[in-house]
């Protein structure tokens, strides 16, 4: 069996070890060995439920060992990932069971699936992404690698999202829409038009703030 570790033990980081062990994956592809972050044990709230296994630049992958990141930032999702590949880790998916992925669905490895996230039929999910609870993907989107859709959020049908893309909570996205890497998008935005790189949005509808 292999082991799951995941890397961020904060609060996305703690809840994701309570979505592993109610995964599809748990106890079929790997159970959980803990936590890596770089974080002294004393800056984390308590208690995690699993254990710290030591600093995240520190820890060398073991041949059993999958990973899992649970940082809600793109960018330093981005570059833990990129670290711990470098030195040899894997990455896993998490799909919890409430979840629904429709037919012909590329997930990437990295990809968390958090409760009634819908990912509907013909999409891709790029790599490191993360849907967290109740977040939608309609029909035929793409959604880039190391991008963070937060709750409630509401992706519909042909939309186009970069990498590294920052959804706040409860964002709808209007269909066909395209969302250029590293946007960031704030909470209850409503998105009708193209949104270019780099560009912070705020609004309904989402107008682009400094």
């Amino acid at each position: 069996m292999r082991k799951l570790i995941i890397l961020g033990a904060g609060g996305f980081g703690r809840e994701v070890l309570t979505w592993a062990r109610q995964s599809v994956q748990h106890g079929t592809e790997w159970e959980v060995k803990g936590f890596l972050d770089d974080r002294e044990a004393a800056e984390l709230k308590q208690p995690l439920h699993a254990p710290l296994l030591g600093r995240i630049a520190d820890y060398q992958p073991q041949a059993e060992d999958v990973f899992l990141c649970a940082m809600g930032t793109p960018a330093m999702k981005r570059a833990c990932i990129e670290n711990v590949q470098a030195r040899g880790g894997t990455f896993t998916q998490l799909i919890h069971r409430t979840a629904i992925v429709g037919d012909e669905v590329e997930l990437a490895d990295g990809v968390i699936v958090c409760p009634y996230a819908i990912v509907s039929g013909y999409s891709s999910i790029g790599r490191g992404v993360a849907l967290n609870m109740h977040a939608t993907v309609d029909h035929d989107a793409t959604v880039g690698e190391y991008t963070q859709i937060n709750c409630h959020c509401d992706l519909t049908g042909m939309v186009s999202v970069g990498c590294e893309v920052y959804f706040g909570s409860h964002v709808s996205v209007a269909p066909g829409v395209t969302i250029g890497d590293r946007a960031y998008l704030g909470i209850g935005t409503v998105v009708l038009r193209d949104v270019a790189a780099g560009t912070k949005m705020f609004g309904v509808p989402a107008r682009r703030v400094e």
